[in-house]
């Protein structure tokens, strides 16, 4: 009998502690999840941009085919005027801007070499208006969901923003970027778009 009670005492003591153990993870995993949920904006915008999934190469710049045809119109963005390409020698027309200027798309979007190399022409030509991580500053934030322009939401679009100017202090970039350049910062900024890009408030 004194068996049967110690075997049962040593059962439910076991029982016990199981129980507790197993209550107390679960409401750690709780306590994890809120803390990730209550983050502030701005501290999910750094995480996104620190934390983004790095691009997958694609293809290689030396794998970028031209197409044949015309090359489409771009168009300021204020003005709707047609944007005239040529700034006197600056751009080097590599396959890559060749290619944007048939299709309007960046060919450099998921290709990381040039989408860590848009990072650091960014942080240079960009982060003192936009923020370090596109969070915005002086000009709007690059790394939430909402675009002042919406043709921005397309290649086309933020081409002829950085290129041409907008509204207020954005000034044109021709002559100061290299087209190139711009599309390499542009690959940067779809890197955080193409992440969980946070709602603006």
């Amino acid at each position: 009998m004194n068996r049967l009670v110690k075997s049962s005492h040593i059962s439910a003591f076991s029982a016990v502690i199981l129980a507790t153990f197993l209550t107390a993870c679960y409401a750690s995993q709780q306590e994890d999840k809120a803390v990730v949920s209550t983050e502030p904006t701005a501290k999910n915008i750094q995480i996104a941009a620190a934390n983004a999934a790095q691009p997958v190469e694609t293809a290689t710049e030396a794998e970028i085919v031209v197409d044949t045809g015309p090359d489409i119109e771009f168009r300021g963005t204020i003005s709707g005027d047609v944007l005239d390409l040529n700034d006197g020698g600056v751009t080097v027309e590599t396959p890559a801007v060749k290619q944007f200027r048939k299709t309007g798309i960046n060919p450099y979007n998921n290709m990381k070499t040039k989408v860590d190399n848009g990072y650091t022409i960014y942080s240079t030509a960009c982060s003192g208006c936009h923020g370090h991580l596109a969070e915005g500053k002086l000009g709007p934030a690059l790394a939430d969901s909402y675009w002042t322009y919406p043709g921005n939401k397309k290649d086309k679009g933020l081409f002829e923003t950085i290129y041409g100017g907008a509204a207020g202090m954005m000034g044109p970039q021709k002559g100061r970027l290299n087209q190139d350049e711009i599309l390499q910062i542009m690959s940067w900024v779809r890197s955080l778009q193409n992440t969980d890009a946070k709602k603006a408030h």
